[in-house]
């Protein structure tokens, strides 16, 4: 379904219920990039537009829609994609906004619904090896040694490392866990302010 349709998400939602039955857990992972990183005058209004019509109000759509029911049985998980790009400033200025607000949306959520049982977390990857990134660095449009070298381990993300982060979150080994935000970044987030004492040391 197209998710910046707030019907379809809720006739989703209804359908899912009424024909599989109760939904206990939820990921929300439906993502645009907003192209190349250009100063705030050349991002045309109609790209900031879909970025916000994606990431932000569907994913707060899908949480109103299904967190709803969740917290009418008193029980459920939610999982929601965020990024570090709205974690530190970037020359993103659609994307990064949108993730920014997708971090306090899973904050202000889990303090709504946690006395009622349901738990509402998010993860922020940092850069994903994905098929469209592959693409990118195939084209030339990203360096991927660059990429690698601005985290603390030296390595992007693999999906996988996502996929095994939400899972924990939603499972019931992370019962105690509720309002955080996850990086899943291979510390770029630590690495990035060390270029001010010189850069990250030489691992040999």
């Amino acid at each position: 379904l197209d998710v910046s349709s707030v019907e379809a998400i809720e006739a989703m939602a209804a359908r899912i219920e009424a024909e599989v039955g109760p939904v206990d857990m939820l990921l929300n992972s439906a993502d645009i990039l907003q192209g190349q990183a250009v100063p705030p005058e050349q991002v045309p209004f109609a790209t900031f537009n879909r970025v916000f019509e994606v990431n932000l109000r569907g994913t707060h759509a899908s949480c109103v829609s299904f967190g709803q029911r969740m917290a009418q049985r008193r029980r459920g998980a939610i999982v929601n994609l965020a990024s570090i790009s709205g974690m530190r400033s970037t020359p993103l200025h659609a994307y990064g906004p949108m993730k920014a607000a997708v971090i306090g949306l899973t904050e202000n959520l889990a303090g709504e619904w946690g006395p009622r049982g349901v738990r509402v977390n998010c993860i922020s990857p940092g850069a994903v090896l994905t098929p469209a990134m592959q693409v990118s660095i195939d084209q030339g449009l990203r360096d991927r040694a660059r990429m690698e070298a601005a985290g603390a381990t030296g390595r992007m993300v693999a999906t996988r490392e996502v996929a095994q982060a939400a899972a924990f979150l939603l499972s019931d080994e992370a019962r105690g866990i509720t309002g955080v935000n996850l990086p899943v970044d291979h510390g770029w987030l630590v690495a990035s302010t060390w270029p001010f004492f010189g850069g990250l040391r030489p691992s040999a």
